[in-house]
């Protein structure tokens, strides 16, 4: 294998790999979108446990 030969496969292996990189970064994107959403949706819930607690402890009889 000469020389130009393997710079050529070297090139084609950097275009695969950027092509590649183009993918992840995509999918990536979208990962973080859920994630985001998710989180969201963790502090609504957050929020309404944080509301029931007290009432619920409220609701418990005193010991007597």
């Amino acid at each position: 294998m000469t020389t130009d030969d393997r710079l050529a496969h070297i090139e084609s292996d950097i275009s695969d790999l950027k092509a590649e990189v183009k993918d992840i970064k995509g999918t990536l994107a979208q990962v973080l979108q859920l994630l985001a959403r998710i989180d969201g949706r963790l502090d609504e819930q957050r929020a309404t446990l944080n509301a029931l607690i007290p009432t619920r402890i409220a609701a418990v009889p005193s010991a007597a």
